[in-house]
């Protein structure tokens, strides 16, 4: 029985000498675990990191590649409006206008002609050495006006009356009026204002006024 007990004695000594082992080798395997897995999250946001960083840096390089293009394109199209503002020339499709004022009346009256010929490609100084003695009030491709003064009468002064039922126009001259113009319209279809406007004269300054007055009784 003693001999029973002695052995129950040493084997109970040795399972807790093997449960220790097993409980320190565990500890030292989750130890070792524990490392391994906080090394693997450490490398996983490093790499997170840099490949943010890697993004960011790549973003600033495009930017700054798209700034610097931009910047180019602008200078370039400054250059070139600028250099077509100062070589701008005519088109063959360029209208001039010619504003003359005329001092002793005080109107002032346009005419309305397309480009000559020789002044297609023309450039403005081109244009001012053609036409001395006038003023550039615009210059385009499209459009030229240019505008004179002049020490007289314009002689376009119209006046419209009424004759045998039509409306005529006559062309003044200090106080005679002449006779150079007969139209088909007939005043019984105007309004009762229009005839007495017609039977007073209705007074135009210019050719583009007195068919602009026409129009508006036919």
């Amino acid at each position: 029985m003693i001999r029973t007990l002695r052995i129950n004695f040493i084997f109970g000594k040795e399972c807790k000498k093997m449960k220790k082992s097993i409980i320190i080798s565990a500890i030292i395997v989750l130890f070792i675990l524990g490392i391994v897995i906080g090394a693997i999250l450490i490398n996983n946001f490093s790499g997170e990191e840099k490949e943010t960083e890697i993004a960011e840096q790549n973003q600033e390089e495009i930017y700054d590649e798209c700034t610097d293009e931009y910047e180019e394109m602008v200078q370039s199209n400054t250059l070139v409006e600028e250099t077509s503002s100062e070589g701008e020339k005519i088109s063959p499709n360029c209208s001039i206008i010619f504003r003359r004022h005329y001092n002793d009346c005080g109107h002032t009256i346009e005419q309305y002609a397309s480009v000559p010929t020789e002044l297609v490609n023309k450039t403005e100084e081109d244009l001012q050495e053609q036409y001395q003695g006038w003023t550039i009030e615009e210059f385009s491709r499209n459009q030229i006006i240019l505008y004179r003064d002049f020490d007289s009468e314009c002689g376009e002064h119209y006046v419209l009356r009424e004759k045998d039922g039509k409306v005529v126009v006559y062309l003044k001259t200090g106080d005679t009026e002449e006779l150079v113009e007969e139209t088909d319209i007939a005043t019984e279809f105007l309004t009762e204002t229009d005839r007495i406007e017609l039977q007073n004269g209705i007074e135009a300054n210019g050719r583009v006024e007195l068919n602009q007055l026409i129009e508006d009784y036919e």
